[in-house]
């Protein structure tokens, strides 16, 4: 049995796989915005990279998770929190994570002074749930998480010590454990929760620290072994206790103070805010009102990661907007001023919902509404304008080029399969071998990665190994020309002042 077991792992395995990031996070199944008040790897090409270096700091919140962002979420007491995990980190339409990709998950939660400050390694972390392996069911919670679209939700317990908290989802992909190579996938989420309850974890650990290169958990061959003997890395959950010694000790947590969304934001881009440029009434001031809006653009862009700029194409046109205006002389302005162009938050099904005591999984009722779609952007409407914006020469020079996500078509030989159709498995054109063969895939992890091992082959089988290649495509964004873009845009207006 498990032979067969094997040969129908392997047989299921795409030539590449897909990898996975922690993109999104839903407070009671609305979505907070893409990358807002979350750390996760910063540069686009490597943001879905796993980690493997179980004694780095960087398995805390991922590399880069050292540092936090500007924003920190507010919570209610008892809230549901649902985190997504895409392949794509801008696409919700790519699949959330290859099938192949074999293992547990956690959710894990750090009680600290400040979401934006705290380095998030260290001390201090409680697990609130983990699940692994069902055997009625023959899955892991990665591939219930796959079903569900890249979503999995837990209800925080009722009651917890309010304040600033980082939460922390956890994956780990099992299909290379026996080469050495867990494959975790982590960030961490902002969050502050309001509570006036008193529930502290018994106990805490340290990430890193709580799982080791030598653990069971994290070399587990689960083509070769029964996966219902898999124990799941890290601490049991949590038992919580009030804090203090007397039981009726309440927490009296002032209101949230960082990380709140800046007064005055009407447009956002993960943690990066627009705000309204200054009025204008006459050509000058108007000019002066679309410079302060394109060098708001810069910081937007420079700031755009992972998740894309969706929101900076919408500043963008508003940047273009004013300039028409100023080349038509249509003052005073801005026009709908204080207009808020951030696009509905999305809202969902929370469907799958792990408990916080472990094992099994609760699937919630559906709500009545069915889940939005990804919203659309649309631009500004320019009302009241006499004349019809045009398109800013500008514009091309404020969206730097984008990593085409497509590009495995122009990879080496070596790298026939597209990242996009992970689970079209290779077909066979030439006449049958004399023997079954099977192809056994090793996806790259973290740099300085140990090399893949072979694989064991069930008796009758040939089989072949393969390694994956990855190229890295450095991005430059260049600002000094957009700039001198823009003025050449509206350098002819500011002449016929003087």
């Amino acid at each position: 049995m498990k032979t067969q077991a094997l040969i129908l792992g392997l047989a299921a395995a795409p030539a590449t796989l897909a990898h996975t990031i922690f993109s999104n996070f839903f407070v009671d199944g609305v979505d907070t915005g893409p990358g807002i008040a979350m750390r996760m790897r910063k540069d686009p090409a490597t943001a879905t990279y796993p980690l493997n270096q179980l004694d780095s700091n960087n398995l805390a919140c991922n590399v880069d998770g050292d540092k936090g962002v500007s924003r920190v979420q507010k919570v209610r007491d008892g809230a549901t929190l649902t985190f997504e995990f895409r392949s794509w980190a801008n696409d919700p339409s790519k699949i959330p994570m290859d099938k192949g990709h074999k293992g547990p998950c956690a959710v894990y939660l750090k009680k600290v002074d400040s979401a934006i400050n705290d380095p998030g390694y260290g001390d201090g972390w409680f697990k609130l749930m983990d699940d692994g392996y069902d055997a009625g069911s023959g899955q892991w919670c990665s591939d219930r998480l796959i079903d569900n679209g890249g979503l999995f939700s837990v209800v925080l317990p009722k009651g917890l010590q309010g304040g600033a908290y980082l939460a922390r989802p956890e994956l780990l992909a099992l299909h290379a454990a026996n080469a050495g190579d867990p494959q975790f996938y982590t960030g961490c989420a902002q969050i502050f929760i309001e509570s006036d309850g008193n529930l502290v974890p018994e106990s805490t650990v340290s990430i890193p620290g709580y799982v080791k290169k030598t653990d069971d958990s994290v070399t587990f061959d689960i083509y070769n072994r029964d996966n219902s003997e898999y124990t799941i890395p890290g601490p049991p959950v949590a038992k919580l206790q009030p804090r203090g010694a007397a039981a009726g000790n309440v927490n009296r947590v002032a209101a949230q103070e960082e990380g709140l969304r800046p007064a005055g934001c009407i447009c956002e881009n993960g943690n990066w805010c627009g705000k309204e440029v200054p009025d204008y009434t006459d050509e000058k001031s108007c000019w002066a009102s679309a410079e302060n809006c394109w060098d708001q653009a810069d910081g937007c862009w420079n700031s755009a990661g992972p998740t894309g700029n969706e929101g900076c194409k919408i500043w963008q046109t508003k940047c273009e907007g004013i300039q028409s205006q100023c080349r038509a002389k249509n003052f005073p302005g801005p026009l709908n001023k204080g207009k808020d162009l951030t696009p509905q938050r999305r809202t969902i099904d929370v469907g799958l919902v792990l408990p916080t005591q472990g094992g099994g999984v609760i699937d919630t009722p559906k709500t009545d509404a069915p889940a939005e779609a990804e919203p659309t952007p649309t631009p500004p409407a320019e009302e009241d304008s006499p004349v019809e914006p045009t398109p800013a020469p500008s514009a091309p020079a404020y969206e730097p080029e984008q990593p085409e996500q497509e590009q495995p078509e122009q990879q080496p030989e070596q790298q026939p399969e597209q990242p996009q159709q992970p689970q079209q498995p290779e077909q066979p054109q030439e006449a049958p071998a004399p023997t079954p063969e099977v192809t056994i895939t090793q996806a790259p992890s973290e740099d300085n990665a140990p090399a893949p091992t072979p694989m064991s082959c069930p008796e009758g089988y040939k089989c072949v190994t393969k390694v994956e290649t990855v190229v890295k495509t450095e991005v430059v964004y260049v600002t000094a020309d957009a700039a001198n873009v823009r003025r050449r845009a509206h350098g002819h207006g500011r002449r016929r002042m003087h």
